[in-house]
């Protein structure tokens, strides 16, 4: 099966005050487990980092998040070519979503990927084109219990 993993998600592991913190590592422990293939946009990388850095002001964690993004189990990061840009861009228009979103939608759409995130419009509206689930929805479809507070 192939994932489309938003930076909601890679955000969340990084940041024990986030509310899905414990969700999201397992999540991404267990999905590396699985060794899969995974299609992210490269917009993923200044956006994992730049919320990061932002949030907490620590430099040295954003860049580790970016290398745990970019070295991630299966991970092939596509780039933002004109032709996905304008996918991108129409499914913003028809389906309400933030640009940013949008292109991870076109790259899930493309790759035929369950697209994973904890963004209420990604999970809504982007479901009329992808799969797209929370971390929790991904544990319940492979029958998994997540791991108990570490």
């Amino acid at each position: 099966m192939n994932y489309t993993i938003d930076a909601s998600v890679f955000i969340a592991s990084a940041r024990t005050q986030e509310p899905n913190h414990l969700a999201s590592l397992d999540f991404l422990d267990q999905l590396q487990a699985q060794q899969p293939s995974v299609f992210c946009p490269s917009l993923a990388l200044p956006e994992c980092g730049a919320a990061l850095a932002r949030r907490t002001g620590n430099t040295a964690l954003a860049q580790r998040l970016v290398s745990i993004v970019k070295n991630f189990i299966g991970m092939r990061m596509v780039a933002l070519s004109i032709p996905l840009a304008e996918r991108a861009a129409q499914i913003a228009a028809v389906q309400l979503l933030r640009g940013a979103d949008s292109v991870y939608v076109a790259v899930a759409e493309e790759f035929t990927a369950t697209l994973v995130t904890w963004d209420g419009e990604m999970l809504q509206r982007g479901a009329a084109l992808v799969t797209t689930v929370t971390p929790d929805d991904w544990f319940k479809m492979q029958q998994i219990t997540p791991d108990q507070p570490k």
